[in-house]
């Protein structure tokens, strides 16, 4: 048996002979994991999926098992060459990662060519790869006053207490609760104090001890809502359809495109619970977490405290409790945004991403994934079902279902007695000269007297936070801009600050020109902030509410707005996008788009197709109760296809005709795409860095007879973020196999390097 060189602890090189070797990953942007030799004291605590404490140069890091070997290892420690180094401890006594979510990392990983720790990292609770975190998030306890005798008569009580009264009522009260009581609800809640309960302990007849509780996330929560008792008979039609894809051995995919309206949050219920119903454990997606206290309400009416919520919303230790139960098998339905995709459940019957086509389900920063990808593959390898819904579906999963990959089911009429609202179109273009300078056109501004004057609700949507989206000096033509970033500053009045909403930069706001001392300075542009304030100044008898990231950082925020507007107590409630995602406002009979052309001029393949899906989702909020809903769409570019399609609420139009434009540009769904961003500190270097690598590309394409194109290199339409200047180029082939290699060999090989960084963003959502 051969023998190699180690180092012991203090990094003296020992002679230690073959033993069996780990693979451990560590929440660094590298994309390799590291050899590290098994202690024999330690050879039946390492298997894959538990955290270890390991030496890494000269500190010692946290890291996660991905694989055992009983072989020697050969792959050297950086900077060790020739050495492999011990784990020195274990931290879990069971895997963290099952081996299904250990393989979903690794295809992750390999897809979206991202290190594997920090898939790792974002498939567990905060915390638990820090290399100051051990174990996470610590449990909540609370101290509980348990008895430890039974006194079954009169007699034995008057020898146990004698004059001791209030004793004997704390023993009493403590009997009548089950036996034990929490002790701060004896003391606080009932006034036993801690001498009283010191007593029944000194005596012999209550015990004093720590039990676990699990943090409640629900106790600001909403009433629970009932789900409707009937179906309609399109609904049953489709749930009899999912059910019976469910049942089956590869149950797949299936869309589920359903107007808004159309109830297809009571077939996602009915299709869980038969899935509960059969052993099996589910998963509900989300795109935002103001969708989640209205989800969660209807899924608590059906399955009780049997729900985990899972997003960041919800402080540290809710998140660790959460993913606990679920990981312990005492709550086997797990809602949460994004990254809840790494849920561990086991036995999962059926996942469902609603709204499926929102660009939130991409990650934005390392790793790049898609939940909608990621729940597929998850779906797939652990015979799960997967349901996309949307009533705007994504033209890649409307593609996939004409093509006969995914199953397609849908769902034209709404589940009440009404009609989707009507739409029209204000010509902004047009405008009197007393309303030139209005945020409100005529018609909006009539539309939403007529609601405030028969108490009904209006919903306003601007996707565009602050106030004003630009300071500038009307002398010398001075622009506020970020320093970091390539973007000007908006101004949010209530804050008096300038900020960046890229790198939130803020600064002060200036009262003259700092280029020419002029005191003239303009503000354009407009914001929700400014909207409310106009709102407050037109109808100043109304109850307005403001929903978008500045009135909602604080936990439950999204929760009390919502519950205010269900309440009534909210006449008009103005947002961004996060108010046009899936909400159910019985009240609201106006909707008003104070801007259709905010998202549509800009430089993106997507941008088409993203305004449709938001106009056509905040239309869907108009007419859900009794009364008829109407829409009103403020444009400068009325006679924009996608507009039109609104008008209209024809989804298969609007899809067919951007899916034909999209085929001579060779982009999705016809084509995969990645886009490879060169960024620095100097502009200059990433220019030539850029070219370099396009030029590297096209000749490792042409070498190896690859069916992939290079377009590009440009400039970033942001091509300065965050301080680091921005190009990049966009790769196209047919197929995911022919692009994947190639991605993976630039990861590793490409001439980028020195100052310069490559980031590879696979199937972007984004091109900005």
């Amino acid at each position: 048996m051969c023998c190699r060189d180690s180092l012991d602890l203090l990094g003296r090189a020992v002679k230690v002979t073959a033993r069996a070797t780990c693979r451990v990953t560590l929440a660094r942007p590298v994309l390799q994991s590291f050899a590290y030799i098994i202690p024999g004291e330690l050879t039946h605590s390492i298997c894959p999926g538990v955290r270890v404490r390991i030496p890494f140069g000269r500190r010692h890091e946290i890291g996660l098992v991905e694989s055992v070997d009983a072989r020697p290892e050969s792959v050297e420690e950086p900077g060790k060459k020739g050495h492999l180094r011990e784990v020195l401890e274990v931290l879990d006594a069971e895997p963290l990662l099952d081996d299904a979510l250990l393989r979903l990392c690794r295809w992750t990983a390999d897809y979206y060519v991202a290190p594997i720790g920090l898939v790792h990292r974002a498939a567990l609770p905060p915390g638990l790869l820090s290399s100051r975190i051990r174990t996470g998030a610590a449990q909540k306890t609370r101290q509980v006053v348990r008895l430890t005798t039974e006194l079954p008569t009169l007699l034995a009580r008057d020898r146990a207490f004698g004059k001791a009264h209030r004793q004997r009522e704390a023993f009493e009260v403590i009997e009548e609760l089950g036996g034990s009581a929490a002790l701060s609800h004896l003391d606080t809640g009932l006034g036993f104090n801690r001498s009283v309960i010191r007593g029944l302990r000194d005596r012999g007849l209550a015990e004093i001890v720590e039990q676990t509780v699990e943090r409640d996330p629900f106790e600001v929560e909403d009433p629970v809502e009932a789900p409707p008792r009937s179906l309609t008979q399109d609904q049953r039609v489709v749930l009899d359809g999912l059910i019976g894809q469910l049942t089956t051995e590869n149950p797949g995919i299936a869309l589920l495109r359903g107007i808004t309206g159309a109830g297809k949050t009571v077939i996602y219920l009915r299709l869980i619970k038969a899935a509960i119903d059969a052993g099996r454990s589910a998963l509900i997606l989300v795109p935002e977490i103001g969708l989640t206290p209205q989800t969660v309400a209807r899924f608590r009416a059906v399955f009780g405290d049997g729900i985990a919520v899972l997003h960041s919303g919800l402080s540290i230790g809710e998140r660790h409790d959460a993913w606990r139960a679920l990981r312990e098998g005492r709550k086997r339905v797990a809602i949460g945004t994004r990254s809840a995709v790494f849920a561990p459940l086991t036995d999962l019957g059926v996942i469902v991403i609603d709204e499926e086509h929102d660009g939130s389900y991409k990650q934005s920063e390392t790793p790049r994934y898609h939940a909608r990808a990621l729940a597929a593959m998850r779906a797939r390898t652990e015979g799960a079902l997967l349901v996309l819904g949307s009533a705007t579906p994504s033209l890649e999963s409307w593609h996939n279902a004409l093509e006969g990959r995914y199953q397609l089911y849908e769902l034209e009429n709404r589940a009440t007695r009404h009609q989707l609202p009507a739409v029209r179109l204000v010509d902004r273009r047009i405008r009197k000269a007393e309303n030139v300078g209005s945020v409100l056109s005529e018609e909006l501004q009539a539309a939403i007297k007529t609601r405030l004057n028969e108490n009904h609700q209006t919903l306003l949507l601007l996707n565009r936070r602050g106030y004003a989206t630009v300071q500038q000096c009307t002398a010398c033509g001075w622009v506020a801009m970020c320093p970091a970033c390539n973007v000007s500053l908006t101004w949010h009045r209530r804050r008096a600050r300038l900020v960046c909403h890229h790198c939130r930069w803020d600064e002060g706001v200036p009262d003259r020109c700092p280029e020419c001392a002029e005191e003239k300075l303009t503000f354009g542009g407009i914001g929700t902030e400014q909207v409310e304030r106009v709102l407050s100044e037109t109808y100043p008898t109304a109850t307005i509410a403001r929903m978008d990231v500045d009135t909602t950082g604080g936990k439950w925020a999204h929760g009390r707005i919502l519950r205010r507007v269900l309440n009534r107590e909210v006449d008009i409630l103005l947002g961004t996008q996060m108010i046009a995602k899936g909400l159910d406002l019985p009240g609201v009979t106006l909707v008003g788009v104070i801007d259709a052309d905010v998202g549509l001029n800009l430089p993106d393949f997507r941008a088409a197709e993203r305004t449709f899906q938001l106009l056509s989702q905040v239309a869907g909020r108009a007419g859900r109760g009794d009364d008829a809903g109407e829409v009103l769409i403020q444009t400068l570019r009325p006679e924009h296809p996608a507009l039109l399609h609104t008008l209209t609420h024809d989804y298969v139009s609007f899809a067919t005709a951007e899916i034909a434009d999209r085929l001579a540009p060779g982009y999705p769904p016809h084509r995969r795409i990645a886009n490879l961003v060169v960024s620095g500190r100097d502009e200059t270097s990433v220019a030539d860095a850029a070219e370099e690598l396009a030029e590297w590309l096209e000749s490792t394409i042409d070498t190896g007879k690859l069916s992939v194109c290079v377009v590009g290199p440009a400039p970033c339409p942001i091509d300065r973020l965050r301080g680091r200047w921005r190009w990049h180029m966009l790769l196209k082939a047919d197929t995911a196999s022919n692009l994947g290699p190639l991605l993976r060999y630039a990861a590793r090989h490409s001439p980028v390097g020195g100052s310069c960084r490559l980031e590879i963003d696979r199937d972007p959502e984004s091109m900005l």
